[in-house]
């Protein structure tokens, strides 16, 4: 065990709650989450609240992406990108499900 480190949470939920809420207000958006989490900073992994920490892509977990987001100057929950698309986007394995906001990408059609 590594002292600091925090295994087996899953934060999918909280990834999808912020993506369903883009164009909302901030503000009501982190309060609503915060509420529901046992520390903010997983809301930040995907959340750029300065500019200069915008992602297009952000990778959480071993073969999990989403969109990266971002407070926009009216405090709106914004998409970094939002032409991004899991359809667009090339896996770094075969061997492993990659999604992309949930949906997989890169798996040979069956």
């Amino acid at each position: 065990m590594h002292p600091g480190k925090r295994y087996g949470l899953d934060y999918t939920p909280l990834f999808r709650f912020l993506l369903s809420r883009v164009g909302g207000h901030w503000d009501r958006i982190f309060s609503e989450a915060v509420s529901r989490l046992d520390r903010p900073d997983p809301l930040f992994w995907m959340v750029a609240i300065r500019e200069d920490e915008r992602k297009d892509i952000v990778r959480l977990g071993e073969s999990s992406y989403f969109s990266g987001l971002y407070v926009d100057e009216k405090n709106h929950l914004q998409i970094v990108n939002p032409d991004l698309k899991a359809e667009n986007m090339t896996p770094g394995c075969q061997c492993c499900t990659h999604t992309f906001n949930g949906v997989p990408f890169g798996q040979p059609a069956n």
